[in-house]
């Protein structure tokens, strides 16, 4: 009787353990593979007036104590807010891992298309007037790649089922632009105008999470979460009217975005 038990649970356990060790060590290895998702950017801009001081004839205002100063608090005001987009984003990715147990770490770098792309127009009214009494700011901010490459920590809490958390750093082009319009127009002095803009390669971190399941011995899919932050750049924008009359605003800009996605990979 005890060996037709033993050969009983013998027969019961070889399926689990069987199908427990087909999918052991499932995470780890080389993988390349590719991800989809969508990609909510916010950038938050402020604008430095930059009033003339010691008495220089200036755009639209000089320092306080002068009177024109408001003018600056006003245009400061105006050109401060947030732009919001989203939009897809998707790409390839490749990576490498260990698998210890549960415990699974390596790195992942990836590369795709992210394009954000917003812009806004505020206008006001000189508290202080002079020749003119409005004034228009448009800035706009876009972005067109994102790459990242970045640490994994994962936990398998099945033998197909991995959770994971991931950080490392972030990359994307960052073009950011303001211009300032005002309506002084007479025959001695136009009305005021300016801009800049600035193209660049911002470096910044990234920060997520997510889960992966192992389809087979090759194959798996997973959703991913992941947070960048691009710090932010700034812009000189030189104004004037005629040549006597100029100023220069100073226009920064910050850059988040919020990632989810999913993605499939193959393991060599």
């Amino acid at each position: 009787m005890r060996i037709v038990a033993l050969l009983s649970a013998i027969a019961i356990g070889l399926p689990v353990a069987a199908h427990a060790n087909d999918f052991a060590g499932r995470f780890g290895g080389v993988t390349i593979g590719a991800n989809a998702g969508a990609a909510f950017g916010r950038s938050r801009y402020a604008t430095d007036p930059g009033c003339r001081r010691g008495g220089a004839n200036a755009t639209f205002c000089e320092a306080a104590p002068d009177a024109s100063a408001v003018n600056g608090t006003a245009v400061a005001a105006s050109g401060t807010g947030t732009l919001s987009d989203g939009a897809f984003t998707g790409g390839v990715q490749a990576g490498v891992n260990w698998q210890t147990g549960a415990f699974v770490f390596g790195a992942e770098g990836d590369v795709g298309v992210m394009r954000l792309q917003k812009s806004a127009s505020a206008s006001g009214t000189f508290p202080f007037p002079f020749l003119g009494t409005r004034y228009t700011l448009t800035d706009s901010v876009s972005t067109d790649w994102l790459a990242t490459v970045r640490a994994r920590l994962g936990f398998a809490i099945t033998p197909q089922l991995l959770i994971y958390a991931t950080g490392g750093a972030a990359f994307t082009r960052v073009e950011f632009a303001s211009r300032y319009a005002d309506n002084a127009i007479d025959a001695n002095f136009p009305g005021g105008t300016g801009s800049g803009s600035i193209r660049t390669i911002k470096t910044g971190w990234t920060v997520g999470g997510g889960m992966q399941w192992a389809l087979d011995r090759n194959w798996s899919v997973k959703a991913e979460y992941l947070y960048a932050d691009f710090g932010s750049v700034s812009v000189p924008v030189p104004t004037s009217n005629t040549p006597a009359y100029s100023q220069t605003m100073l226009v920064s800009s910050d850059l988040v975005a919020q990632l989810v996605r999913v993605g499939i990979d193959y393991r060599f």
